[in-house]
């Protein structure tokens, strides 16, 4: 915990499984809560193999998908995975899910509706709790599961439908809405909206995905973000912003290069303004990083914050480094 908060880790595979491991334990040993592996097929390397070899590795770190999605995972085999880490851990695993965006797009596909979702992680939980359910004209259930198993399950929002949803079928949601007061009070009033209407008493776990970069030049931290911030701004409405933002917008998403998305140095990147880098990232010295970090873990509203560092390529800083950096710079200052 730091600062009373969960840090964690989106991990791209884009990597051998060896070094993502390796990562896993870096993470782990400053003090990182969990690290969420990216789910796309084309892009990344397996992820439940990724998850299971990140697990055998440590003993503390919470692992997670970050995010999958109801396409391509069938339920049946999503709870199994799911169970099997949970069992294989002492119960470190969760399951993040969504609608689905580059493990789609490239295979092309369109995204999951918010109601495939929601009955993606209904059908999870049932088998999880060792429950009978149909599947077509036939039921099963998971016979090796031993005991139910209560894992986590929590939801990627990009959107206001997905965000006053989530509270009434989730254990808690992942916000993908930018970091700026303006854009974090915005989401989670379409959170608190989704509570109100759920008459949900239970906990909820707010989480925030944070396209993060540090180096001591500002300019050159904002630059080796934007490509991250891009993958935020690709699935917004640009009817929610005004004027040269919405502009730059619509022009990166008639651009944008799905299969690509994993990729350091991006063509379509070139097109996020700075502006939007500072609305949507944490991103600068380390002295900018430890008060942007400081101000996301200190909101009341917030249980965690999901570092998303650019990827190892040309042009970026090597994961490992950007994990002792963040330890050498950031973490003691908070």
């Amino acid at each position: 915990m730091i600062r009373g908060k969960k840090l964690g880790l989106a991990l791209w595979g884009a990597e051998p499984v060896p070094r993502l491991v390796a990562h896993a334990q870096l993470a782990e040993s400053i003090g990182l809560d969990s690290i969420w592996a990216i789910d796309s097929q084309l892009l990344c390397r397996e992820v439940t193999v990724t998850l299971a070899a990140c697990l055998a590795a440590t003993t503390r770190l919470h692992v997670a998908t970050g995010v999958t999605q109801p396409a391509t995972r069938h339920p049946s085999v999503a709870a199994s995975a799911l169970a099997t880490l949970h069992e294989m851990s002492g119960g470190r695993a969760l399951m993040g899910v969504g609608t689905g965006f580059s493990s789609l797009r490239t295979i092309g596909m369109q995204p999951a509706k918010i109601a495939e979702v929601e009955a993606f992680v209904d059908t999870v939980r049932r088998l999880l709790r060792k429950q009978r359910v149909a599947f077509g004209k036939v039921e099963g259930e998971l016979a090796w599961l031993p005991e139910p198993v209560d894992a986590p399950i929590v939801v990627a929002a990009s959107g206001p439908r997905m965000t006053r949803a989530a509270p009434r079928f989730a254990d808690g949601v992942i916000l993908h809405h930018g970091i700026s007061d303006a854009l974090l009070a915005r989401a989670l009033a379409w959170l608190h909206e989704g509570v109100a209407r759920a008459g949900r008493q239970s906990p909820f776990e707010v989480s925030v995905w944070v396209p993060y970069g540090l180096a001591a030049d500002p300019r050159a931290a904002r630059d080796s973000v934007r490509p991250r911030v891009a993958g935020a701004l690709v699935q917004a409405d640009p009817a929610q912003f005004e004027g040269t933002e919405r502009t730059a917008v619509e022009r990166l998403q008639a651009s944008y290069d799905v299969g690509h998305r994993a990729s350091a140095g991006p063509e379509h990147a070139a097109i996020v303004p700075d502006s939007l880098v500072d609305r949507y990232a944490v991103a600068g010295t380390p002295e900018q990083v430890r008060a942007g970090l400081a101000r996301l873990l200190d909101h009341p509203a917030i249980d965690r914050v999901i570092l998303n560092p650019q990827i190892s390529g040309a042009g970026a800083p090597p994961i490992d480094q950007v994990l002792r950096d963040l330890a050498r710079d950031v973490l003691p200052g908070l």
